[in-house]
């Protein structure tokens, strides 16, 4: 199986995720977060959940992530990088057009006056 975008991002998301809620448990086990006095620690644990949710989504080449992190293999990036440069010199060209139709259009204008 070829490594995508998105499942290099689940790698990352999954191991940020079990990090996390390692991280929890430890703080736990330490005494230095306790569940029956919530406070702002507990934000540890649901960003491990959120990160874990999120990887899941992600491979699967949906949710929020899916736009940065597309499911697809090399070849498929490739045509859909080659179109986008496409486009982008399309647009320069077109654009180099006008500035120079512009040109001419001021110079005509000076040298009539």
């Amino acid at each position: 199986m070829h490594m995508t975008p998105a499942h290099a991002a689940k790698r990352l998301l999954i191991g940020t995720g079990f990090g996390l809620i390692l991280a929890t448990g430890l703080a736990l086990i330490s005494g230095m977060m306790k569940f029956s006095q919530p406070d702002l620690g507990i934000i540890i644990p649901i960003m491990g959940i959120v990160c874990l949710g999120l990887a899941n989504l992600t491979g699967k080449g949906k949710g929020p992530l899916s736009r940065w992190f597309p499911l697809e293999d090399k070849a498929a990036m490739e045509v859909r990088v080659e179109n986008e440069v496409k486009g982008i010199k399309k647009d320069t060209h077109l654009g180099d057009a006008w500035a120079r139709l512009e040109e001419t259009m001021l110079s005509n204008e000076l040298e009539e006056e």
